[in-house]
């Protein structure tokens, strides 16, 4: 893989990022295929659509790249069995993006993806460049099968695997309570909030197709899943994790996964839980609408989560904090950074694989630009892949507490090129999004201290609000999965263990099943393939892949 200093040598400088973000002198048609949100309706609100909006028209005004959206479905399940269907029938478009490897993995192996190697390596700008090269092995690897770099990789920030809880600081306020620490805690809290009115069910769930919790595969938590809860009970599930003793074992097959469940459906039992989890279609709505005060997701399911919550309700002071166990520690799964997957079609024309390494090349620059002039949110961006440095939620959170306590200016950063993409951006927005910076000095802001209106407001409350916890505190354990890889077991048997495990849990937590199943489960996982993977993850454990 090329470096930005290779480039350095090779060419004039100037000349890389000349290719990086050339204008085509001919058109170039790249047909793609979308995931979209299900509910999001601001293309609507402001005139655009899917297949034309101010995204598509700055690509193909600025950059001569005409995009064709061929098809777009909701996101999540419904997309995901639309890019299966397309590899089984060998019929991709020019290029789309998954989240999944195991795709990936499918089209390259049946020959169905360009070697984009050498495009890459002439055409990434310096950026991209520095921010894949930042992460090493983690992005080539993931992207590649057999040696080959089969996919763009997309690279999330590591706090994207870190969950958090999410509640109504104002409701608790109001009430006199204390910030929830343990599992026990949040329940009372959950009780105090219904008890006075305030909602329902307290706690929101998953909508359909969405399981509970990450696995190796997936392993960055999405809006109102519970790995909280399953890892303030010592609880991985979905991981292979390497025990004291040297042997691998599965997170879903522990005792302490079994008393999480047994927790969840006593919630449900109680109408704790949103007793709609796993069939209603939009976890959002009633977060949206201010019906329910808890939910959990990643550093990004504030502000950028659920923006429609604070439109609605502009007084909704929601903070994020750890969820701890009952011994005060704070658990975290560590996710994979690499989290997406541009595949290009063998069959795409050389000018259609330039134009997709420069569809990622603006992208990361430009995302916030872009952002700042519509109001459509940047998931519409055509063959959006997050790239990011490892590690840039966190810093970008202190620079701008250190720039809001007048401790730095912005003349204090260098920008050109930097992995931290969005640095100066998010600096200058400090001045707009926020109506006074006295926050700054304890390093909590809130809804009061902000201009919803503005721009930034997401990114902004995002950043300094919801990845407090993840820039400001150390977890006590951070656990990883031996492998975030499909093995060959996996490959053959994981598709039909998950599915069999979704419904499991679903069932337990809804009182479908019963608790006095899991042992049968355990044993079921085990026979139907499960034992097979373990043995691949002991092999990659102990050196012998």
């Amino acid at each position: 893989m090329a470096t930005s200093d290779q480039y350095e040598a090779d060419a004039e400088p100037g000349e890389t990022d000349d290719r990086a973000f050339q204008r085509f002198e001919n058109p170039v048609d790249i047909h793609i295929g979308m995931a979209v949100s299900a509910t999001d309706t601001s293309l609507k609100e402001n005139g655009e659509t899917v297949e034309d909006n101010f995204f598509i028209r700055y690509l193909r005004e600025k950059f001569n790249i005409n995009v064709i959206v061929d098809w777009y479905t909701a996101d999540g399940e419904s997309y995901n069995q639309k890019v299966s269907t397309l590899i089984a029938s060998n019929s991709l478009p020019d290029a789309l993006v998954t989240s999944e490897r195991n795709y990936m993995l499918m089209a390259a192996k049946d020959g169905q993806l360009a070697d984009l190697g050498d495009v890459f390596n002439q055409y990434a700008s310096r950026q991209v460049l520095d921010i894949v090269n930042a992460a090493g092995d983690v992005a080539t690897d993931k992207a590649s099968w057999q040696g080959t770099f089969y996919s763009l990789p997309g690279l999330d920030v590591a706090a994207s695997g870190t969950c958090v809880y999410f509640i109504r600081q104002d409701w608790l306020d109001e009430m006199n309570l204390e910030v929830p620490k343990t599992v026990a805690d949040l329940e009372n809290a959950a009780r105090a909030f219904m008890e006075a009115g305030k909602c329902d069910y307290a706690i929101e769930g998953p909508a359909n197709g969405i399981r509970t919790y990450c696995t190796f595969l997936a392993s960055s938590p999405g809006v109102c899943m519970l790995d909280a809860v399953y890892q303030a009970h010592n609880a991985f599930p979905g991981y292979f994790i390497k025990g004291e003793d040297g042997k691998v074992y599965y997170g879903s097959t522990t005792p302490e996964f079994k008393q999480a469940l047994e927790l969840l459906h006593r919630w449900y039992e109680e109408g704790i839980l949103n007793p709609e989890i796993g069939v209603q279609t939009d976890a959002m709505k009633n977060i949206n609408a201010g019906k329910t005060g808890i939910y959990m997701c990643s550093w990004w399911g504030l502000g950028y989560g659920n923006f429609s919550a604070f439109k609605n309700d502009p007084t909704a002071n929601w903070q994020s904090y750890p969820l701890y166990t009952d011994e005060g520690e704070w658990n975290i799964h560590v996710g994979n950074l690499g989290n997406g997957y541009t595949l290009v079609n063998k069959n795409a024309s050389e000018e259609v694989k330039k134009a997709v390494i420069i569809m990622n090349n603006i992208h990361v620059r430009d995302e916030a630009m872009l952002v700042n002039q519509t109001k459509i949110p940047v998931g519409y961006f055509p063959l959006r892949n997050n790239m990011a440095a490892a590690d840039e939620s966190e810093y970008t959170h202190n620079v701008l507490l250190s720039v809001a306590r007048g401790e730095t200016t912005v003349d204090d950063y260098e920008f050109k090129g930097t992995a931290y993409k969005h640095l100066k951006d998010d600096i200058n927005a400090l001045s707009t999004v926020f109506n006074n910076l006295d926050w700054a000095k304890d390093d909590y802001a809130t809804i009061y201290d902000m201009n919803v209106e503005d721009n930034n407001f997401a990114r902004m409350y995002s950043l300094m609000i919801t990845d407090r916890p993840a820039a400001t505190l150390k977890p006590d354990h951070e656990i990883s999965s031996v492998s975030y890889s499909v093995t060959p077991a996996a490959e053959k048997y994981w598709s039909n263990l998950i599915a069999m495990e979704d419904a499991f849990v679903l069932q337990v937590i809804t009182g479908k099943k019963d608790i006095s199943e899991f042992d049968r489960f355990i044993s079921d996982w085990k026979a139907q393939g499960g034992e097979e993977i373990l043995k691949d993850m002991q092999d990659i454990a102990d050196g012998r892949e």
